[in-house]
């Protein structure tokens, strides 16, 4: 049995728990069954394709979240983290330098048990990779298979990555956390393959996990969600393209706003009108009139927002404190509507869990057919 740990950065952060464990082994099984290998990935890295027998391969998979009360960068103190985990001793500490891991705030650990025959590569030492004949000499057949090998379960790993972000974001609604986004992007990371004392290392930057989560313990029902989510999961859903894309990273810019944008049409069928979404969504999403008017006009700025930006009529920066609309005297906080806005969605979610519309084999669009079958006796 092989083992892989891949380290990289997150922005998790908890009140009362520094570290918090999440199995998702029991998962592995159904994503088998519903054939996950046929899914588009909805990210743009670590795309490998993989089949049936690669995610067979896999008998563990854990997530560990480790969340400290200052920077890791501090006196190296992640050497404490990665030291639970691995021999750091036998990494070179220029090639642990190039991941990027000294920069990071909190620590996300993604550990997996995998079976195999391939013969674990090898890495070089510094020096040795100035001598040529020993480059080449270490560039065989077994070497290549087994780095493929790894790309593929690398590729598994990142669909369980973003299976779990999904569910966290469902899981933990939060507002106005502009204090921690950056003003640029951060990919930071790496992987230590092992067996029987030996390691492989390789430098894998993500930033898959680095949006900012307020994790509290005692509303935490990831376990319930993900059983949920996880009979849809194999599916290729848009509307989680979308909104994985939007909050992916820490980074945010008026391109995020418009994806989020992207993410509340695609929840409609074709043709569908703005005023059509204002009106329908706070009927579905709200539980009183005050709520129904917030919620509308959280969507009319939203759709009057991306038109400007699409259009050109405005060069908008996130990070500045409002955004004041060309010709009107509505000004309002950008950040601000970009939260209201993840909230929204992330309660449009919440109607189609619900309703189980995700499992129906007729789509899961919503229409004029679908609002009446969920309003049989009219509005209440």
């Amino acid at each position: 049995m092989r083992k892989i740990h891949w380290f990289t950065h997150t922005n998790i952060v908890s009140k009362s728990e520094r570290k918090i464990e999440f199995n998702l082994s029991e998962f592995i099984q159904l994503f088998i069954d519903n054939e996950l290998w046929n899914k588009s990935p909805y990210r743009t890295e670590y795309r490998q394709k993989f089949e049936k027998t690669d995610l067979e391969k896999i008998k563990s998979i854990r997530f560990i979240v480790h969340t400290e009360r200052s920077p890791y960068s501090n006196f190296h103190s992640y050497e404490s983290v990665l030291k639970q985990y691995i021999t750091i001793t036998k990494i070179e500490r220029a090639k642990l330098f190039a991941s990027g891991i000294t920069d990071a705030n909190n620590l996300f650990v993604i550990e997996a048990e995998f079976e195999t025959d391939q013969t674990l590569p090898s890495n070089l030492k510094y020096k040795d990779e100035k001598d040529i004949d020993k480059v080449f000499d270490n560039i065989t057949k077994e070497h290549h298979e087994a780095w493929l090998e790894l790309k593929t379960i690398k590729s598994i790993l990142c669909e369980f990555a973003q299976f779990f972000i999904f569910n966290l974001h469902l899981n933990f609604l939060t507002h106005q956390y502009t204090h921690a986004l950056i003003d640029k992007p951060e990919l930071i990371g790496f992987t230590v393959t092992s067996q029987n004392r030996k390691q492989f290392y390789e430098v894998e930057r993500l930033d898959l996990l680095s949006h900012y989560i307020l994790y509290e313990k005692d509303k935490d029902n990831l376990i319930e969600l993900m059983k949920q989510t996880s009979l849809f999961w194999c599916k290729s859903i848009s509307s989680i393209h979308f909104f994985l894309d939007a909050l992916k990273g820490n980074y945010i810019t008026s391109t995020n706003f418009i994806k989020l944008v992207f993410t509340i049409e695609s929840f409609f069928a074709k043709n569908i009108s703005n005023d059509y979404i204002t009106l329908v969504v706070p009927l579905l999403i709200s539980t009183n009139i005050t709520e129904m008017k917030h919620n509308r006009t959280i969507i009319k700025k939203s759709f009057a927002l991306r038109n400007n930006i699409v259009h050109g009529n405005d060069v908008v920066d996130f990070l500045e404190n409002s955004y004041k609309r060309s010709g009107s005297d509505d000004e309002f906080r950008m950040d601000g509507l970009f939260f209201e806005l993840k909230n929204i969605l992330i309660r449009i979610f919440y109607v189609y869990l619900s309703n189980e519309l995700y499992l129906r084999d007729n789509g899961s669009k919503i229409n004029h057919e679908l609002i009446f079958s969920l309003l049989p006796k009219g509005i209440k």
